[in-house]
């Protein structure tokens, strides 16, 4: 086994470097991105769907208040279909693709839900998971859930080798990522609905896993929705869990990753508070935002704006605002994010803000200048060559002090920080779906070419590059509703 001497460790040693890419991929050997429980009793949800028309610029900007209702099999239904459900079908020859409302790193799609339920109008209480495919839930266990097991909840895990048969032993990065695209999804979604909620990244892995039958070294919880507000755990004694029905294989061989496998092991104590010296950030050049001015914009409802997402890359040369770039802004930036991530901007065509890049500076509003020049075109090479990449007006830059972080919150701050990248970077894409431009996530680039290249200072480390601008063929400035 691969030991870590602790998490920032872990994402040292899973960086890109040039020329060390390794070989193809097993083709033969590529995992299925459904998991099936075939032994199982299915509860089908029902189909007639309540899709609300709330807009996407006020649930982004927290505009919109919504009378909480408690959870139901209905209300699921609705929940888990928006936040992580099928959007669009397309064919490929042979093969047929469906998207769906969260993106993934390769389309690997490695988050799973699971439902733990109590009190739950329509569905008895128990364990239960989403299967996508048939718009179901597969029963795995009947009951109150035992206590220490939140309830009722939807539990996001990680599948591991889903990411790792691409990416190999930097997968838990991509699992992450992606598991906060969802949880985005879930708690904009839930505020639309009325569905009382938050989501949490701090909970006991050991009994939570154990509950839901996990072997970690493949498969564990790396974040939860809590659907009722001030219920957090069952009120059930805890008991030791049954054995769970088995799932399909993912793949003819699945493998473990033995540092994926440690990050995971390391990253799953509890969050620990210890005092030290605060993080330095820069306080120089700042550069004032405009408000925002919304005034006669017709943009999308949040449904409209899911099922559209998509990674769209094919930038245009085009000139944007400062306005545009603080609309941007207001529609990305989350008080969630807090201390665990820091919000940067690399700026290409921006008029009145000449190029470089900057850092969000959130009171007062205004961007923070840490580098100078047009960097756009070495940050496309840097993310392994992806030319597209410099075409982008703005590349949202998602970093975070890790080791830092470490020595404050204990090695879960890692994880609490790619959950945090990967709710901005799902945000990113809804704002883009708002605006009418184009947006995609970048998660594979050279680490140290990246860190040089935007000067950052030892210690702070890049999550996430999430390139943004308008691109061709798309209505730019919002886009009128259907009528």
């Amino acid at each position: 086994m691969t030991e870590l001497s602790s998490a920032a460790e872990y994402h040292r040693r899973t960086r890109y470097r040039r020329g060390e890419l390794g070989g193809g991929l097993d083709w033969a050997n590529q995992p299925s991105v459904y998991k099936k429980y075939p032994q199982t009793e299915s509860v089908p949800f029902p189909r007639d769907l309540v899709l609300p028309k709330a807009d996407a610029r006020q649930t982004l900007t927290g505009e919109l208040v919504r009378a909480s209702q408690p959870p139901s099999l209905s209300l699921l239904a609705d929940l888990l279909f928006l936040a992580y459900g099928f959007s669009a079908r397309v064919e490929h020859g042979p093969e047929t693709f469906l998207y769906r409302s969260a993106p993934s790193a390769g389309a690997l799609y490695p988050t799973e839900i699971y439902l733990t339920t109590q009190g739950i109008e329509g569905l008895d209480d128990g364990l239960y998971h989403y299967d996508i495919m048939d718009f179901a839930l597969e029963r795995l266990a009947s009951g109150r859930p035992p206590g220490q097991v939140p309830a009722p909840a939807l539990v996001l895990s990680g599948l591991f080798f889903r990411s790792a048969w691409k990416y190999r032993d930097r997968a838990l990065r991509y699992c992450l990522l992606d598991a906060g695209h969802v949880a985005e999804n879930l708690v904009l979604v839930s505020r639309v609905l009325g569905c009382s909620g938050e989501f949490l990244s701090n909970f006991d892995d050991q009994v939570l896993n154990a509950y839901l039958g996990f072997d970690p070294d493949r498969e564990a919880a790396l974040g939860l929705f809590r659907l009722k507000a001030g219920n957090s755990f069952s009120e059930h004694e805890a008991t030791a869990p049954p054995n769970r029905p088995r799932s399909q294989p993912i793949a003819p061989r699945e493998q473990v990753f033995d540092l994926v496998s440690e990050a995971v092991r390391l990253t799953s104590g509890p969050l620990t508070e210890n005092p030290v010296e605060e993080w330095p950030r820069p306080q120089v050049d700042l550069v004032s935002l405009p408000a925002s001015d919304w005034q006669g914009f017709e943009g999308p409802t949040l449904v409209q704006a899911l099922q559209s997402r998509r990674s769209r890359r094919n930038f245009r040369p085009q000139r944007v605002t400062l306005q545009e770039t603080a609309r941007l802004l207001d529609l990305i930036v989350s008080p969630d994010a807090g201390r665990l991530v820091n919000l940067g901007l690399v700026t290409n065509e921006v008029q009145g803000l000449p190029d470089g890049f900057y850092g969000l500076h959130p009171e007062p509003r205004a961007l923070i200048r840490r580098k100078g020049g047009f960097l756009s075109p070495a940050l496309a090479e840097a993310a392994l060559d992806q030319e597209w990449v410099g075409r982008a007006n703005l590349i949202l830059v998602l970093t975070s002090p890790l080791e830092y972080l470490e020595k404050t919150m204990g090695p879960r701050a890692l994880r609490l920080s790619y959950l945090a990248a990967g709710r901005l970077g799902q945000r990113a894409y809804l704002a883009a779906e708002t605006l009418g431009w184009g947006c995609c996530g970048v998660g594979a680039f050279f680490d140290e070419e990246v860190n040089r290249l935007l000067q950052l200072p030892p210690g702070e480390e890049v999550l996430y590059l999430v390139p943004l601008g308008p691109i061709k063929k798309r209505t730019h400035g919002g886009r009128p509703r259907p009528r």
